[in-house]
């Protein structure tokens, strides 16, 4: 299987969100996007929306009347999981480092973010969708949350503070 490199550094989270569209998607993934919050000592989520409805028309809307639009997108701070993503979430720090040397062994580019939280994303982005028993198969063989593997599963932003912590979700450079 062939994977894509993904961006070294993308600073804005609209940047980013036009990146996973655009170039990872080849604009056939209108992927969900969500906004969560704490209010009252309890985790609320916003209404899912689609990339194009709560993203793309940012660029399009006149700021007097997207005041909806605009704030609905300022609170993003979620994203789905692509059909041609793998995402490996590791909560153990020390599990990282062999998961990475088997990525390596079997020759995937990937790329891994702190993701805010207790642990790490490892983010492997293929050139065609993987069937969720294929993302299954990887997830077990590396041991982590096989959640990451349904078609309707978000996961934290990138280059965006994680929702409960305020930290942000980071790449890190690992070699």
């Amino acid at each position: 299987m062939e994977v894509i490199n993904s961006p070294s550094k993308t600073l804005t989270k609209k940047g980013w969100l036009d990146y996973l569209y655009y170039k990872i998607g080849k604009q056939q993934t209108n992927f969900f996007v969500c906004g969560t919050y704490i209010k009252n000592g309890q985790i609320g989520f916003t209404k899912w929306k689609t990339y194009l409805d709560a993203v793309a028309v940012i660029d399009m809307i006149d700021h007097s009347e997207s005041f909806e639009d605009r704030k609905y997108y300022e609170g993003v701070n979620q994203r789905q999981i692509l059909p041609n993503e793998i995402v490996l979430d590791i909560e153990i720090p020390e599990e990282l480092n062999p998961i990475l040397d088997t990525i390596k062994i079997w020759g995937w580019e990937k790329y891994v973010f702190k993701t805010g939280s207790k642990g790490y994303h490892i983010h492997i982005l293929f050139n065609r969708d993987m069937k969720v028993l294929e993302k299954e198969a990887v997830v077990k063989k590396l041991g982590t949350d096989i959640q990451k593997c349904s078609e309707k599963n978000l996961i934290a932003l990138e280059y965006q503070p994680h929702w409960r912590t305020g930290i942000l979700k980071e790449e890190i450079k690992h070699e």
